[in-house]
């Protein structure tokens, strides 16, 4: 796909073509932007190249959740989860308006094999692991207060429930802000940049041929350190390098209903009554929930993984087991999204896919750094753990930084609600109500009043995207002048979800948007369509389980 390349683009391709970097990061996830993020505010000089989009992989394709992990404390794992918990609540601060607290309900019926009494004393063990530091403690009701907390739930068979707290979060969000803290810092960061061969000086790894994929032109990135990050394709980019695999990933199918055929208080921690997995239903704002998710071993190719028909039919027989009067069918699914959890391979052969460990291992060798596993929570104690490794190899000591560094929409919001909610106050008026504002507050922060008031600028700009939605066509400019939007789907898919979130999945929208940003980068009639078609193949893609 050719393309009009923005100035601003053809200065950065310049500067990693022309110079030498202490580290590259391949990999644009919430690792590899954590990693870059990490290094360049402790001094580094520091670059990133991401193939496609930041966070376009498993980073938007989470579960969407910032949690210790209780089910791992089944499994002994306390060491992840005490780094988790812990980890959870700083990003509750640092990332105040990404991060945020989320009720969850364990229900008990008769029959289940985890009594309350038990999980009780499991949850004083998880809140121990923080101290006590998190959003509330939590309680232990019986039926009659378990169905006022989640009215429409199951009442057959139903004796208790536990409410306990986590957080939520917008991954692909989550990540573009490291992203933006990183340029900010200095760091040079690309997308749509394909790595390709490994430079080699003798037995060191020294740079990276690359591919900018928008105008099909190739050049070398020079670095001391290279650092591959890229989840699900660490195994592809070790073996340019002649290195084994380390992977087993693990499929992870989410489906996403209207909020009036599913409406729930709280994320729900469902049992699946064929398999008993442990997956949730979660109320995601805006007048959707989502339910989620699978987990099936995987062994195609990480850029081919889609929603089969049983994997919707598994999700939907969850929901309808513990909502019945919900009576989901096939016809209320408004969108699903399908990611790759890039997990370790487990020491047993015959784990089962819930089984294997959510740790993560880092692996080096000269001049070439891969970090493997790990989970969404811990990417900024795994990013500072890798520059460690960095830093090592290129004979520097410079502590890391992050650890009370707020992401940038969050500055001026790390040590309280009422900040923020000031903040939200401040931006109600006539037309944008008290939802809609917080809405955009959530989104970007404190960068949320100067994104309204572009949105406000003029008619054009004000323009609803969505007639359920409080999105405008001014933040598709914002996307692209400030959040390294360069294609169609980066924008429907990452900046504002449509593709989620969209009763149509944006399709009706895209040309408007289409058009709107080739006027703004010159695009051609031809790239205009290509746009359009690209996108529309990511729909489809995200309705495999339809065919």
């Amino acid at each position: 796909m050719t393309a009009v390349v923005d100035s601003a683009r053809a200065r950065t391709l310049k500067t990693l073509a022309d110079e030498t970097f202490d580290l590259l990061v391949v990999g644009g996830g919430i690792t590899g932007t954590g990693i870059a993020r990490d290094a360049v505010l402790r001094g580094l000089k520091v670059a990133l190249v991401e193939k496609l989009d930041f966070a376009s992989g498993t980073s938007s394709k989470s579960t969407k959740l910032i949690h210790g992990g209780l089910r791992y404390l089944e499994q002994g794992e306390l060491k992840l989860v005490f780094e988790s918990v812990n980890e959870r609540n700083r990003l509750m601060r640092l990332a105040r308006h990404l991060v945020r607290p989320l009720p969850f309900l364990v229900a008990r019926f008769k029959g289940d094999r985890r009594w309350l009494v038990t999980l009780d004393i499991g949850l004083w063990l998880y809140e121990a692991l923080c101290f006590f530091g998190g959003y509330k403690n939590h309680r232990t009701y019986r039926t009659a207060r378990t169905l006022q907390l989640e009215p429409t739930l199951r009442r057959e068979g139903l004796s208790g429930g536990i409410l306990y707290y986590d957080a939520m979060t917008d991954d692909a969000r989550l990540t573009l802000e490291n992203a933006l803290d990183a340029k900010a810092s200095g760091a040079v960061l690309a997308n749509h940049v394909r790595a390709g061969a490994l430079l080699t000086t003798g037995d060191a790894i020294t740079g990276v041929t690359v591919t900018d994929t928008l105008t099909n032109t190739s050049f070398d990135v020079h670095a001391k350190v290279v650092v591959n990050a890229t989840g699900p394709w660490s195994d592809e980019v070790r073996g340019l390098a002649g290195e084994p695999s380390l992977l087993k990933p693990t499929k992870g199918i989410h489906l996403v209903v209207d909020a009036k055929r599913l409406p729930v208080r709280n994320a729900l921690v469902m049992t699946h009554p064929k398999d008993k997995r442990v997956m949730f239903t979660i109320p995601w704002g805006l007048g959707r929930t989502a339910v989620g998710t699978t987990d099936t071993f995987f062994d195609g190719r990480p850029d081919t993984v889609e929603p089969t028909a049983a994997d919707v039919d598994y999700l939907l027989d969850a929901a309808n087991h513990f909502y019945p009067a919900a009576k989901l069918t096939t016809d209320d699914v408004i969108s699903t999204w399908s990611g790759l959890r890039p997990l370790l391979k487990p020491p047993d052969a015959g784990a089962g896919a819930s089984q294997v460990s959510r740790e993560h291992v880092i692996v080096e060798r000269n001049g070439f750094i891969t970090i493997a596993g790990g989970k969404l929570t811990t990417y900024r104690t795994m990013s500072a753990e890798v520059v460690d490794r960095v830093s090592k190899q290129l004979g520097v000591t410079q502590p890391s930084t992050t650890d009370d560094r707020p992401l940038p929409g969050a500055a001026g919001f790390m040590e309280s609600d009422d900040a923020l909610d000031a903040f939200v106050k401040s931006l109600e008026s006539p037309r944008l109500d008290a939802d809609s504002a917080r809405a955009f507050v959530e989104m970007y922060g404190g960068r949320a009043k100067s994104v309204l008031e572009r949105c406000h600028a003029d008619a054009d700009a004000g323009a609803k995207v969505d007639p359920e939605l409080p999105w405008m066509m001014g933040q598709v400019d914002e996307a692209m002048e400030h959040e390294f939007a360069e294609t169609l789907d980066d924008v429907m898919s990452r900046r504002l979800t449509l593709v989620l979130r969209a009763r149509d999945q944006g399709l009706g929208i895209a040309p408007v948007i289409a058009a709107r940003m080739a006027s703004r980068r010159g695009w051609s009639p031809e790239r205009t369509e290509a746009e359009l078609a690209a996108y529309r193949a990511v729909v489809q893609s995200s309705r495999a389980w339809r065919r």
